[in-house]
């Protein structure tokens, strides 16, 4: 028995293989392609508010570790959120993230659109053609049951990882010569107060950190959980906030103001740093590793819906697979939905859009730790938020001056999308008490 255990232990992760394993979550291809509007707002001053935006992030992952320790499986916001405060929350958390990730899948294939025709300028002005194509393709390759190899996801994490850090390392040495382009620090944009830049800025850099909610995972897979997850967790991000922080310092610092022209300010600065060779780097990189991005969204967001219509929240046949264990409907919807977005917005404004919708899912979680300490005082999870209610309520209180500082029409687009959801469950449940009484008879 205790060789068994001895054995399970050795498979969980160690603090070095969680660190890795959250690095890998969080890099994405949004740093390769939002420099301009990272810069637009403060200038060189915009690497601050990146600070800022990584405390957010460790708040919000180490809430979701806490939370995630009451249940046996990955439930996320949803099931979080449905434990905590009931089925009518749970479902609004559930529906309106079902939203929120088909709008992040139409923002990365937008992404790939723009990365293609910077990497391939004979394509210029067919960003919806090629966007449009992808998800369509993504789709009937999910239907017929084709899931990502390791190899192409292994290929995927390398070639996001090797521009990214090697452009990191050359910015170390270039970043002296351009210092001149530092100045002055704070470039604020006409017409734009310090608090609304920042916020505007910091939800251009939160989408680069998107991912981390997959982070508390590896919570039950670790070894010394309660000491390592949150060292996985602040070692993971502060490695990712240094590699964003020295990509755009390195950009700043090689193009200046003129990253606002540029039409691939990454890929231009590394050209500048290394030559041509530094371009063709990043654009390959990440054209590679949007598209793995883009793979993992066509498996995922379709069963995101399915997952709620598994619990009765949704009518059962969204749910329903096909033979070969893919939720059709849920599929169809997705893709449907992805589509329609590409048709009404840039890859900028989905990017925003998926920001503002995911603290839909992070504030609710956030709540959820202290819902869910009251209810099972007694409960051991795998980890626990220091200092009580602190870190939950900063979390929370951080995120709703950066939706509302941001833009005021982020609430009304909230509004809207509340009430969307709220129609959607009372009608669903009238339909369910109809037809129990039309079966009781």
């Amino acid at each position: 028995m205790s060789n068994e255990i001895n054995q399970n232990e050795k498979a969980k992760f160690s603090l070095s293989g969680a660190t890795l394993y959250g690095i890998n979550a969080v890099i994405g291809s949004g740093i390769f392609l939002l420099p301009q509007r990272i810069y637009k707002g403060l200038g060189p001053a915009s690497l601050l508010v990146m600070l800022g935006t990584a405390l957010l992030t460790i708040m919000l992952a180490v809430c979701f570790a806490e939370v995630a320790g009451y249940f046996n499986k990955n439930g996320g916001a949803y099931q979080y959120s449905k434990k905590a405060f009931g089925e009518f929350v749970g479902f609004n958390v559930g529906f309106l993230g079902w939203i929120v990730t088909m709008t992040a899948w139409a923002a990365m294939a937008a992404g790939f659109a723009k990365i293609f025709i910077q990497t391939f300028p004979a394509f210029e002005g067919y960003n919806l053609p090629i966007s449009v194509t992808l998800i369509v393709l993504l789709t009937v390759m999910n239907l017929a049951g084709l899931k990502t190899s390791k190899t192409l996801t292994i290929t995927a994490t390398i070639a996001k990882l090797i521009p990214i850090i090697g452009f990191s390392v050359c910015a170390i040495f270039f970043i002296g010569g351009g210092l001149k382009n530092f100045t002055p620090f704070v470039q604020l944009e006409s017409g734009k107060d310090f608090l609304g830049a920042a916020a505007s800025t910091a939800v251009y850099i939160f989408y680069g950190f998107i991912g981390f909610e997959t982070l508390p995972i590896v919570a039950g897979e670790m070894r010394n959980a309660e000491k390592n997850v949150p060292r996985a967790i602040l070692g993971s991000i502060s490695i990712v906030s240094i590699l964003y922080m020295l990509i755009i310092a390195g950009t700043i610092a090689m193009l200046g103001g003129n990253i606002m022209t540029s039409k691939a300010p990454v890929q231009d600065a590394f050209a500048a740093m290394i030559g041509p060779v530094g371009a063709l780097l990043v654009s390959i990189g990440a054209l590679i590793s949007i598209a793995g991005l883009n793979m993992g969204e066509s498996i995922m967001v379709p069963r995101f819906g399915a997952a709620i219509a598994e619990d009765g929240l949704l009518p059962r046949k969204i749910a329903e697979k096909n033979k070969n264990g893919v939720p059709t409907l849920a599929v169809f919807i997705s893709s449907s939905i992805a589509i329609i977005l590409l048709l009404t917005g840039s890859f900028e404004t989905l990017a925003a859009l998926s920001v503002v919708f995911r603290f839909f899912q992070y504030i609710p979680t956030a709540l959820a730790v202290m819902a869910l300490r009251k209810q099972n005082p007694e409960a051991k999870v795998t980890f626990r938020v220091p200092f009580g209610p602190v870190i939950p309520l900063l979390a929370i209180g951080v995120s709703l001056v950066m939706i509302v500082a941001e833009s005021v029409m982020n609430v009304v687009y909230g509004l809207v999308g509340l009430m969307v959801s709220c129609a959607v469950y009372f009608i669903i449940h009238k339909i369910k008490a109809s037809t129990f009484k039309g079966t009781s008879k």
